[in-house]
């Protein structure tokens, strides 16, 4: 079973499988859905609906119309013609689960080459419904699975078709179920796509992490130059060192990355205490880019910021002559608290990081301001930020 509450697709199946065992008539519905779907796949018949069988069936099971209808379709019809639409996909699949969970007796390795060879050939998959419909079984079930991977990697397996195995290694990768996790890491394959399918999809269901500290939102062009001429860049960057040499001012972070989105957990330190805590969510719906800095940001600005204003304190002199000014030290003075901001700033928010293979990664959800965490390593970033593709 691929997951649970997470994504609307799988609850739907779920709902689906409920919807049908609440029918008044379940019994009945599942025992057609059997009669109809094992024989098509002990026959690797693709054409699954036998009308003569299920006409029998039918009357044998005493069913009448609008006997197995539910809300998300009905489940005779399905049987008869399949799916039309998204609700009734998710009904087939739950017609398939139940009907592999045979009350005559479980044989592992058959309905194991059953569940597989109806969700690869046809739209009756009930690998996301195993857990649900196996039950005690479901274990064997997946282990099962795992077995008939193995076997085809071996070449002990011929007559199955390399699609439906590597069906099978996604089923199995993507279940959110200890037996199938278990079932997964047991396999050593030398397929590199198998291989690929069953790491890939392992990982894609943990969270990869990032270490670093909850930092501000990159500023813009035109702020950063104004707080450089009003000489506010400068006394930022002091407070901020003080802050942090003189009274151990940390925001430690901790970033969570997975195919569902972020989860950052941040703290505020002072003098080695916390004085807060935050947890911060952006789901994979809500996030509008996901970006890591450069080595260097801004490095062209910064560079060339500093060219002007250095060049215009060496020539401040003539300069003033020209304007006729009354006071050259005066904005000399003023050209040097610009300089000074200016490299500060460039020094810790650009060059310390970046000399020590650091960065800034930055959220944008579709609603609030950015979310960054900075001093993170470049190259882990790089690939944390992979899992949200």
């Amino acid at each position: 079973m691929k997951g649970t509450a997470e994504k609307p697709a799988e609850r739907s199946e779920l709902r689906a499988y409920d919807e049908l065992m609440a029918l008044e008539r379940a019994a009945d519905v599942v025992a057609l859905a059997r009669a109809i779907l094992l024989p098509a796949a002990d026959d690797r018949r693709v054409a699954w609906a036998d009308k003569a069988v299920l006409k029998a069936e039918t009357e044998k099971l005493e069913l009448t119309d609008g006997a197995g209808i539910t809300p998300s379709g009905d489940a005779m019809l399905v049987l008869e013609r399949g799916p039309e639409d998204d609700a009734e996909r998710a009904l087939a699949c739950a017609l398939a689960a139940a009907a592999l969970s045979s009350p005559d007796g479980f044989e592992a390795d058959r309905t194991a080459a059953r569940l597989l060879w109806l969700a690869a050939h046809t739209p009756f998959d009930g690998t996301m419904l195993v857990d649900r419909a196996q039950g005690a079984d479901a274990g064997e079930l997946w282990r099962a699975v795992g077995d008939r991977i193995k076997r085809f990697d071996d070449g002990r397996l011929p007559s199955v078709s390399r699609g439906e195995v590597a069906l099978a290694c996604a089923a199995l990768a993507s279940s959110t179920s200890k037996n199938a996790q278990t079932a997964r890491a047991a396999l050593k394959l030398s397929d590199p796509l198998l291989a690929r399918i069953t790491s890939d999809s392992a990982e894609g269901t943990e969270e990869a992490r990032l270490d670093g500290e909850l930092v501000s939102a990159p500023r813009n062009v035109f702020l950063t130059i104004f707080l450089a001429v009003t000489g506010l860049l400068l006394v930022m960057v002091l407070v901020r060192a003080f802050a942090r040499l003189a009274l151990s001012y940390r925001t430690p972070a901790v970033l969570s990355v997975s195919p569902k989105g972020i989860r950052i957990k941040a703290r505020t330190e002072l003098l080695g205490r916390t004085i807060r805590e935050r947890e911060i969510h952006i789901g994979k719906d809500a996030l509008v880019r996901a970006v890591r800095e450069v080595r260097f940001p801004r490095l062209g600005l910064y560079v060339g910021l500093l060219a002007l204003v250095l060049g215009s304190y060496v020539g401040v002199g003539a300069l003033v002559d020209g304007v006729r000014a009354a006071s050259p030290s005066l904005l000399g003075t003023g050209l040097l608290v610009v300089a000074a901001g200016l490299g500060l700033d460039l020094l810790f928010s650009s060059l310390a990081p970046g000399a020590r293979g650091r960065c800034r990664v930055s959220f944008l959800p579709k609603r609030g301001g950015s979310v960054c965490v900075g001093f993170v390593d470049a190259a882990r970033a790089d690939s944390v930020l992979l899992r949200l593709r």
